[in-house]
This record gives structure tokens, C-alpha cells and sequence, in this order.
């Protein structure tokens, strides 16, 4: 029997654009974090051709057992030096963002410590507002509590200066950050900049979630957006995770879907069956999620569209067996480091695309971004 797909999947792009956009989808809410103002500026041109990888750096727990504030071990920190020397051995650079409980032990600070004198390894910051003091009254927090962004502000300000002092204790001055649930907001980024950090990977394009106040970034694009936090120095870079399509325009594809979720539409699982069929996936570059071949597609699209600078990350859990769902025992790290090797190996000789960590890359943009300010 064969299976006729909706009209949508297979129409010329503009008769989806238009149906897609119908009743000012093209606008973006004023709730949608990035949105461009007067002191922000879109990179449309740059074209340095960059990656990076990236590890959310943090104890290691059961995801689905709530948001308490006692922390749950960091034992798997122990796994950062063998995953630094696989990825140097391929040509990599790494950049670590480290929560509180991570420098708070004694025996996790001391691999950051020796990670943050390697020159091929940055050091960035990363929060878990749950278990970061200021700690509640309470040992679980609710969901909406575990988006630092939702906390009163001298609340959300006092978290931040725990983990700052973590670092100050290490001599570590971080230039990088990335939300807990990326979660991110204006005062938490002008406290950073104020502290030396130009750069926030929290933005996860095309996705939102559905847990209460979590962030939208179902507009978001693939776009760095520079944030102009002072008249004179470096700008503050939002920079986005690699997430996307294997097929079509991106910025449409990121439309239809949400259109689709948002719908009566959605009760078709026609976003499954277009997957299920490979007309079009929405893929996330993430070390922990490629056992399938969308990943592998997702790469080709982005070495096709040239995407200036892509990210792959994953969660230091990850590099010890045991300590989370994605790699349960010894077999799956080992094709963890498989599938890492796989993929990386063709960036070492292909020159397409250059190692950075994320300071590097935030640094190629604001020369490329000076450099079009000095020309205009």
C-alpha cells in the first residue's frame, strides 16, 4: 500500500512559507529570548567555518527524580582527562562548562584545575540553580525554579556569585557560559559581561519545551547575535547548539514544525511521520544522541549550507559508564568514543572546518563584526 504524504511535504517551499507564516507568524514574541533590539546585532556574513565541542560539566543524577538541592556525586569527572586526550588525538579543542558541585569537591577541582593549563581546553561557567547556594528551605524545587532565570533577581545574582567564587578559588577566570536547561536572561548576561564573560551557549534554535517557564527558542535561528552590553570593548556573543534539518530552508522548516505542534495538527503525529519517513528530521548534534544516521546526514547538510560554526556537546555524565541513561554500561562509552572518532576524524584532514573553543569562536566574530564596522 502506498502512503501519499500531506500536501505540505511535497509543495514548492514558497506555498509552505506562506501557509506557515498566515496571521504574522513571522514575528517573534516579545517573550523569546534573542530577540534583536537597538544594542543587538545578527550575523548574517561571517564565514569562519568553525567548531566546537562543548561539555556541560556537572554532577552526575537521575533526571527524572525531581530537582533536589543535595548534590548527587561527581564521580564522573574522573572521566574528563580521557576524553580530553581522545579528542586532542583527533585535532579537537574542548571547552568544560563547570557547575557548582563540580568545585566544590576537592578531587573534581583538581581535574579542572589541570584541564584549565592545557591550551587545547577552555574553562567556561555553567549553573544548576537546585543545588547552587543560596539552596532552598526545601530539598525539592520546583520545575519552574530550575530555570535561574524565573528567580528573583538577588536570588538568581547570589547563585552566580557562589559558582564565581568557585572559580576565583581555582585562579580561573571564565570568558564562556552556559545556562542550566539553558536557561539565560538580560540581567543574568549584563552580570556576566560585567565579570569578563563574551560568550552564551545557551540558545537551543527551533526547540521549546514544555515544562512551566522554561525558555523559547522556538524562533531562534542558527544566527550568533551580538549584544552591544557597552559603547567600547568586546560585545557579548549569544551563540546557538547545533540543532536543525536535514532537508530545506531551516527558518522554514522551523516555522512548520512549531506550526504543526501548535495545531490540531499536531494530534496526526505528522512531525513523526515525516521523520519516520525521512522526508525531513530535526537532529541535535550531540555526542550522546548519535547511534542513528540522522546525525550523519545532519553533518553533510551543514558542510553543504557551509554553516559558519557548529557545535557538538554533550553532558560529562556521559564519560563514565553507569552514571546516566545515555551510556549505561561500559559498551555504550565505548561507542560513545566510537561514534566520536567517527566523526571527527574527517574535520582533522578535510580543513572544511577548524577546531576553536567557544571564547575563540566568540572572538572570530567580533573581529569579523569590527572589521564590517571599520568597512561601513
Amino acid at each position: 500500500m502506498e502512503f501519499d504524504l500531506p500536501w505540505f511535504f511535497k509543495c514548492p517551499e514558497t506555498e509552505v512559507f506562506n501557509w506557515v507564516t498566515t496571521g504574522g507568524e513571522m514575528v517573534e514574541s516579545s517573550e523569546v529570548r534573542g530577540q534583536i533590539g537597538m544594542d543587538s546585532w545578527k550575523d548574517e556574513s561571517f564565514r569562519g567555518n568553525l567548531y566546537t565541542i562543548t561539555v556541560d560539566t556537572e554532577e552526575q543524577w537521575d533526571w527524572s527524580s525531581g530537582f533536589t538541592t543535595d548534590t548527587q556525586g561527581v564521580s564522573n569527572i574522573q572521566g574528563l582527562p580521557r576524553f580530553q586526550q581522545a579528542c586532542e588525538a583527533l585535532g579537537a579543542k574542548v571547552t568544560y562548562f563547570v557547575n557548582y558541585a563540580v568545585l566544590a569537591d576537592e578531587k573534581s577541582r583538581d581535574v579542572i584545575a589541570q584541564l584549565s593549563k592545557n591550551p587545547m581546553a577552555e574553562i567556561g561557567l555553567h549553573y544548576h540553580p537546585w543545588n547552587t547556594p543560596p539552596l532552598s528551605d526545601k530539598r525539592e524545587v520546583p520545575s519552574r525554579d530550575s530555570y535561574l532565570a524565573n528567580l528573583d533577581w538577588g536570588v538568581a545574582r547570589a547563585k552566580l556569585e557562589s559558582v564565581m567564587e568557585g572559580f576565583d578559588r581555582l585562579g580561573i577566570r571564565p570568558k564562556s557560559f552556559r545556562g542550566g536547561r539553558y536557561s539565560t536572561s538580560d540581567k543574568i548576561q549584563q552580570y556576566l559581561f560585567s565579570k569578563g564573560i563574551v560568550a552564551d551557549y545557551s540558545f537551543m534554535p527551533y526547540c521549546r519545551w514544555s515544562d512551566d517557564g522554561s525558555p523559547d527558542y522556538s524562533r531562534r535561528g542558527y544566527q550568533a547575535i551580538r549584544r552591544g552590553f557597552a559603547q567600547r570593548g568586546h560585545g557579548f556573543w549569544e551563540l546557538p547548539l547545533t540543532r536543525g534539518f536535514t532537508r530545506f530552508d531551516w527558518d522554514l522548516m522551523g516555522r512548520l514544525f512549531l506550526r504543526l505542534e501548535s495545531s490540531p495538527w499536531n494530534k496526526l503525529r505528522l512531525i513523526g511521520i515525516m521523520e519516520r519517513l525521512r522526508v525531513c528530521e530535526r537532529v541535535w548534534l550531540n555526542f550522546e544522541e548519535m547511534r542513528g544516521g540522522a546525525n550523519i546526514k545532519l553533518l553533510k547538510t551543514l558542510v553543504r549550507k557551509r554553516l559558519p560554526y557548529i557545535n557538538f556537546t554533550l553532558h560529562s555524565s556521559s564519560l563514565v559508564a553507569g552514571c546516566n541513561s545515555y551510556v549505561p554500561d561500559g559498551a555504550a562509552l565505548e561507542e560513545l568514543y566510537g561514534n566520536l572518532k567517527s566523526f571527527l576524524k574527517p574535520f582533522e584532514s578535510s580543513g572544511v572546518y577548524q577546531t576553536s573553543t567557544v571564547t575563540e569562536l566568540a572572538g572570530a566574530l567580533e573581529s569579523h563584526y569590527l572589521d564590517r564596522a571599520d568597512r561601513s
